[in-house]
């Protein structure tokens, strides 16, 4: 036993072919969603949308399935929930200390950068990463600090660390 070829199981063949569906008792159909994408979600995600996939005739609609990618910023990276970054500070600053001002993707925000540091030194920014997907937490922002050393220096500026490399030498 089996099903029949012709009626497909319906008991009934139409006289005439249906010149929309062509006998199928569906058709193709472009339509346009709005959804809501989620703060934080991640690259290479499914979000699902109920009833808005395929059909087949006197039968239920399926699930849409949309991938998402999310596109690389210029200045930041991601890591699950953190952010990270980087920022360039002079050697003096370095030594000295110094405030920072730090594009995250709230804004800028101040930072402050401790005397003595050295670079790739990195400084947590809390609640300034991703907010998490399922809530209203958010992750970290990294800034990891690269202290740029001079390549050209004036006839001064050689002295004045010829003085500062004498002077380190007296001290230790």
């Amino acid at each position: 036993a089996s099903i029949c070829g012709k009626c497909k199981g319906k008991g009934k063949i139409p006289e005439k072919q249906c010149s929309v569906c062509h006998g199928k008792g569906v058709t193709n159909e472009r339509k346009n969603v709005k959804l809501k994408i989620p703060a934080g979600i991640e690259d290479g995600s499914t979000i699902r949308l109920k009833d808005h996939g395929n059909s087949i005739a006197d039968g239920q609609k399926g699930d849409l399935y949309i991938l998402v990618r999310v596109k690389a910023h210029k200045k930041f990276t991601r890591e699950g929930d953190l952010i990270l970054s980087e920022e360039h500070i002079s050697m003096v600053d370095a030594s000295l200390g110094c405030e920072l001002d730090v594009e995250t993707v709230d804004g800028v925000v101040t930072m402050k950068v401790p005397a003595g540091t050295q670079s790739g030194s990195d400084f947590k920014l809390s609640s300034h990463g991703v907010t998490h997907v399922n809530g209203k937490s958010r992750g970290a922002h990294i800034v990891t600090v690269i202290v740029d050393t001079p390549t050209k220096l004036s006839k001064r500026q050689q002295e004045l660390l010829e003085e500062f490399k004498l002077a380190k030498s007296k001290i230790f």
